[in-house]
């Protein structure tokens, strides 16, 4: 996800650039020799190299793991630094607003891809309905990171274009939106049961499932209470009865550790199920989900070679864990494979004489052997940023999200030089 930012500080900026990395010989690979780049070995029980260099930084871009970011703001704000991550702010950073706006100092959150293409859009085609009278009654926006229609190529229907501890995280957060102004709240164990298929106009029909809390966004984008807010994600048609098998199955659980020594896949399988010695391991799993031999999912379960007498990889670990390794193996991005981004919003506002309905579409492919879609729309966002705050182009201070208009106009307009265009359309609907 760093490399196309620091391809941007080197070869567009011309900044000095320290990159840091658990393995230095990771940092030197993206850096290539380049003038400006320097590798260093760093990892987060460094506090004190950490404060050197954050000391002798001009800004701070954060892409560590989301529960670092904290570590990394309190340096900042210490030396009085500022800093940009891709990351969703957490109530621990908000927290920080009051200290960081007293330092003088600016740190920006949530500037990626979805987090940040998404929220920079919406905000802009919200704030132009603002200044035309109308009034928002609706927004609905989604965000996808997916093989392309061509790379589409497995029975899931995905690739990993992040993290995979991420993603089987984020399967268990916890989501809202608000209808009519009603709060609709998600556990975070009936995410996958709390789907529909959307159409988007002249890209294609998918799943989407709610995106975490999309309510605290109500006064970011300066929206009445009583308006209908919806953030979801966008998946190939079957993901989420897919996953909502492997959450029953238990192979969610991140937490509780134990020893897989001298188990085979299928062993997993009848333990977590509680297999009898009647019938074969598959027969049992099906009836154990209620679901048919020959359904999708157990077709995805063979697939994934979760019922193979074979031993499995990792020595110990968690359930997900296991899963985790199976997907990894199989559901990488190979040779010629290309990956998609897309952000999508919708929105319906009354003016004085009709409701129209406006979209923003937004869809980019990645290229094989160069960057990957995912990770240039993650972090050329946050990297344009960064050249404006460094710059002094960008006038704030505090902990922020990229919904401010001296944020998100000069960041799109430089997006749009490199190819990031939004498609837009509008369509009168009815009398208000």
């Amino acid at each position: 996800m760093a490399k196309p930012a620091i391809d941007y500080f080197l070869d567009t900026c011309g900044y000095e650039v320290v990159v840091t990395s658990l393995d230095k010989s990771d940092a030197d690979k993206i850096i290539a020799g380049r003038d400006g780049g320097t590798p260093v070995a760093w990892n987060s029980s460094q506090t004190e190299q950490l404060d050197r260099l954050v000391r002798r930084s001009d800004l701070v871009l954060s892409m560590l793991p989301p529960h670092l970011h904290l570590q990394v703001a309190k340096s900042c704000l210490v030396h009085g630094k500022n800093m940009v991550t891709t990351s969703y702010a957490g109530s621990e950073m908000q927290a920080l607003d009051a200290e960081c706006r007293d330092a003088g100092i600016l740190i920006v959150n949530e500037i990626g891809e979805d987090p940040g293409l998404d929220l920079m859009v919406t905000k802009r085609m919200i704030d132009q309905v603002q200044e035309e009278q109308g009034r928002v009654v609706r927004v609905d926006s989604y965000g996808a990171g997916l093989p392309s229609f061509c790379s589409n190529n497995n029975p899931f229907g995905y690739k990993f274009s992040w993290s995979p501890h991420g993603l089987i995280a984020a399967a268990q957060a916890p989501a809202a939106y608000l209808v009519a102004g009603d709060r609709v709240e998600v556990a975070g164990r009936d995410l996958f049961s709390h789907f529909w298929l959307v159409d988007l106009e002249n890209i294609g029909t998918f799943e989407t499932y709610p995106n975490r809390d999309a309510e605290k966004y109500l006064q970011d984008f300066g929206l009445d209470e009583g308006v209908s807010l919806y953030r979801g994600l966008l998946r190939f048609p079957g993901w989420c009865n897919t996953m909502k098998g492997f959450a029953e199955l238990g192979l969610f659980n991140m937490v509780s550790r134990r020893s897989f020594t001298g188990m085979t896949y299928a062993d997993l399988i009848k333990e977590l199920i509680g297999a009898g010695t009647q019938g074969t391991v598959e027969a049992q799993l099906a009836d154990y989900l209620d679901i048919p031999l020959q359904s999708d999912f157990m077709q995805k379960v063979r697939w994934l070679g979760l019922l193979q007498q074979e031993p499995i990889t990792i020595r110990e670990g968690t359930y997900a864990d296991v899963l985790i390794e199976r997907l990894t193996e199989k559901l990488a991005y190979r040779g010629q494979d290309r990956d998609m981004v897309i952000i999508y919003t919708e929105i319906s506002a009354d003016f004085t004489s009709h409701r129209e309905k406006r979209v923003a579409s937004f869809l980019l492919e990645g290229t094989p052997g160069e960057n990957s879609a995912m990770s240039r729309s993650v972090s050329l966002p946050a990297a344009i940023a960064a050249e404006l705050v460094v710059e002094k182009s960008i006038a704030l201070h505090g902990v922020v999200r990229p919904t401010q208009k001296k944020i998100y106009q000069p960041v799109l307009e430089k997006l749009e030089k490199y190819g990031y265009l939004f498609i837009t359309s509008s369509e009168v609907q009815d009398a208000a």
